[in-house]
């Protein structure tokens, strides 16, 4: 079973819609000829299926690679060449703090706000730091490496009261339905990957309102408005485009399992949670350990058949000495709650984790 916060399991009926359109996805949608015509419109369809779930323009989607590189060109696009000031929180994943420290070394002015324990941040904070010279604020929707779901709609109205002008960034990694957090089009930019909207790996989407202007930050083509070249990712995007459909058609059923499954994990004597009560990010939990590794324990529920994963796994081995700063623990156990999963498989994975928990605590 499928945990791992940074994977998806598909629908079979994604892969069936998959497999009548192969051919079309080895052909060059830029193409002149008929079969580039076909792909083409499978990635028009796609960015209008992306755009009516977003509630958005089509015209307003620019599809990459990943939420890292839709948060490069956002965040680079953007901010290079220009003199002011960022908002940003000192708990944020490398996509976000890595191209901001690029900048710093340009001359731009970035703020790194403190957190509470959980990632979680007052909007009335970053009030009290916007100024006349404040481009942006940018930060995760959630704070992936304790599930804290934060206050955008706080945020951007604090932003937006101070100086209008300023732009807000949020990235939505982990967010099955993003629109429960605030109105996507409320926002001036926002960053969406493929395996949080239950798609492939290697796609992602940027939202860039209507009148914004980017410096691409990958050039050589006329790809995606001019602003990410060369050629698309037609099966990943119609894989998530497809995905996409089937999280509308069953958004109900699916925001009802799971919420019980969550109360359910809530409620058990469990390692020490790490999220905040009322912000925590539906379907997403992690969990303090002390003296134990969370790869050991991953290791061990993979034996039984769970596969589980780091938040942030492209850093998982520098963000330690940040967490147990943060945090006070020495690693986090993470996992996603996939849209179908039962709550008996939750009663079952639960159960896994605490006998292993168990078992290697003995043994130390």
């Amino acid at each position: 079973m499928m945990f791992d916060p940074n994977s998806s399991k598909p629908f079979p009926q994604v892969m069936e819609e998959l497999s009548q359109f192969l051919l079309y996805f080895f052909v060059n949608p830029s193409g002149l000829n008929a079969l580039s015509t076909k792909s083409k419109e499978l990635l028009v369809r796609s960015r209008g299926a992306v755009a009516e779930f977003l509630g958005i323009n089509s015209s307003e989607v620019l599809f990459t690679s990943s939420s890292t590189e839709s948060n490069n060109l956002a965040i680079k696009g953007y901010l290079s060449s220009k003199r002011g000031s960022v908002i940003t929180t000192d708990f944020e994943h490398p996509s976000i703090t890595h191209p901001l420290k690029t900048l710093e070394k340009e001359g731009l002015n970035v703020l790194y706000l403190t957190t509470d324990r959980y990632g979680w941040i007052d909007p009335e904070l970053i009030r009290e730091h916007v100024k006349e010279d404040t481009l942006m604020v940018t930060m995760g929707a959630v704070c992936r490496e304790t599930a804290a779901l934060r206050d955008i709609v706080g945020i951007v109205k604090v932003v937006k009261e101070t100086n209008p002008k300023t732009l807000c960034h949020f990235d939505f990694w982990g967010l099955y339905y993003p629109d429960m957090v605030v109105d996507v089009e409320l926002l001036d930019m926002a960053s969406f990957d493929g395996p949080s909207l239950l798609g492939p790996q290697g796609v992602g989407i940027l939202y860039l309102k209507k009148g914004i202007r980017l410096k691409p930050i990958i050039e050589g083509g006329t790809q995606e408005r001019g602003l990410r070249a060369g050629e698309e990712n037609l099966f990943g995007i119609y894989a998530m485009s497809q995905s996409i459909k089937i999280l509308s058609e069953w958004r109900r059923a699916i925001e009802e399992n799971i919420t019980a499954c969550d109360g359910y994990v809530e409620g058990m004597i469990f390692p020490q949670p790490i999220f905040k009560k009322g912000w925590k990010a539906p379907g997403l939990f992690s969990f303090g350990l002390n003296g134990l590794e969370a790869e050991m324990i991953m290791s061990f529920m993979e034996k039984k058949g769970f596969f589980l994963g780091y938040s942030s796994p492209c850093i998982a081995n520098r963000i330690k000495d940040r967490l147990k700063h943060k945090t006070g623990f020495d690693d986090i156990l993470s996992f996603r709650i996939q849209p179908f999963t039962s709550l008996k498989e939750i009663k079952t994975f639960i159960g896994a984790v605490k006998s292993i928990l168990a078992s290697v605590e003995s043994a130390l």
